[in-house]
């Protein structure tokens, strides 16, 4: 296939407006770039070593976290490791006290 494409342009246009037409997509073209930029490349370069930082000190936090909810987790384990232990008294004594109660 060819590149080359058609630039007359047959849909029922006046004269003015197919050299306008064809005028714009001349600078369209021309304006477009070849290839990326060194400066566009090194912005993206700048902005992944950015985000690769950003991540790390994501994963840092989340860590820290992890340790924190770890240290939660094992309070609230004891509170109701205690809970039990206390209601297991408590209907001990409310036993005692019906069985003096009943004789």
């Amino acid at each position: 296939m060819s590149e080359d494409t058609p630039t007359e342009i047959v849909i029922g246009l006046s004269d003015e407006e197919k050299d306008d037409l064809e005028e714009m997509i001349k600078i369209f073209r021309e304006d477009q770039p070849a290839g990326p930029s060194i400066s566009s490349i090194e912005d993206v370069q700048k902005q992944i070593g950015s985000i690769s930082e950003n991540l790390v000190q994501l994963g840092d936090m989340l860590l820290k976290l992890d340790e924190k909810m770890k240290s939660f987790y094992e309070i609230i384990h004891l509170y109701l490791k205690k809970d039990e232990i206390l209601n297991r008294r408590i209907d001990d004594i409310v036993k005692i006290i019906k069985g003096q109660r009943n004789p």
